[in-house]
């Protein structure tokens, strides 16, 4: 029960600074590319251009081929 608690207050305190304004037209942006939005090459070329590499453990559970495609693309 307290991580429910610490989880609503972190929600609180992240949308504290929200003001909904009536005749502002709400939009989602995509912050790899606001200009163009979201795409699936975009988000290929953030991911495998990433400076960090990952633990040879890391990749093999992510990358397991035993693993459903939906599932490690999930994780």
């Amino acid at each position: 029960m307290a991580w429910e608690e610490d989880s609503v207050r972190e929600c609180f305190s992240l949308l504290a600074n929200v003001i909904l304004q009536e005749h502002i037209h709400d939009s989602w942006r995509w912050l790899l590319d606001p200009i163009h939005g979201y795409s699936v090459v975009g988000t290929y070329r953030f991911l495998t251009s990433a400076e960090e590499l990952m633990v040879d453990g890391d990749y093999n559970n992510v990358w397991h081929k035993l693993v459903l495609a939906k599932v490690s693309i999930f994780a």
